[in-house]
């Protein structure tokens, strides 16, 4: 769900051979032309890449599009493009709550204990109720932290955040491929 791949050239501005899929033809017709031969006609159910090519994949607010019969499908095909030791980042809604239930493309909400519980299916090693780093990347420049302390502060702060988000509406996952 690359879109416009704005996110793939961040990733290229930070040095990372970066690559974008998306289904929408209007995206991929509108794309940056930086990134207009980096990105491709593609979806989760059918990755159009060979098996165990990437290191680090996202689908940010993609799984609650597809179809639920294309599940798993979708997790299988995450599973094959990942190199061993990979991981994919993905957010999701994970409640009926919130304005997003307005939006009828969303066909494919589940909770949080559902997507764990398909991860796992497929060999896959799943971090729930992730939040990105607020210490670390914030406060550390205002308040100076031994990363020692940061650690034992921000990942309990980090798991009730998470936990909290999870039952308000938004759901972040790091799934990773084992060796």
């Amino acid at each position: 769900g690359c879109g416009e791949g704005y996110y793939v050239r961040d990733a290229m501005d930070e040095g990372i051979n970066a690559y974008g899929i998306d289904i929408s033809t209007h995206a991929l017709e509108n794309a940056l032309a930086e990134v207009k031969d980096r990105i491709t006609f593609g979806s989760i159910t059918e990755i159009p890449f060979g098996d165990e090519e990437f290191d680090v994949m996202t689908a940010f607010d993609v799984i609650e599009h597809i179809h639920p019969k294309d599940t798993l499908n979708a997790v299988a095909e995450i599973r094959r493009v990942l190199k061993p030791n990979g991981i994919v980042i993905i957010t999701t809604p994970s409640s009926n709550f919130g304005d997003w239930v307005f939006d009828l493309t969303h066909i494919n909400v589940r909770p949080p204990r559902f997507w764990k519980l398909i991860f796992e299916e497929h060999n896959l090693e799943v971090k729930m109720f992730y939040v990105p780093s607020f210490l670390k990347y914030y406060m550390k420049n205002h308040i100076p932290i031994p990363d020692s302390i940061e650690f034992l502060v921000e990942e309990p702060f980090r798991y009730m955040l998470g936990r909290y988000f999870a039952r308000k509406g938004r759901l972040y996952l790091v799934v990773k491929k084992p060796r």
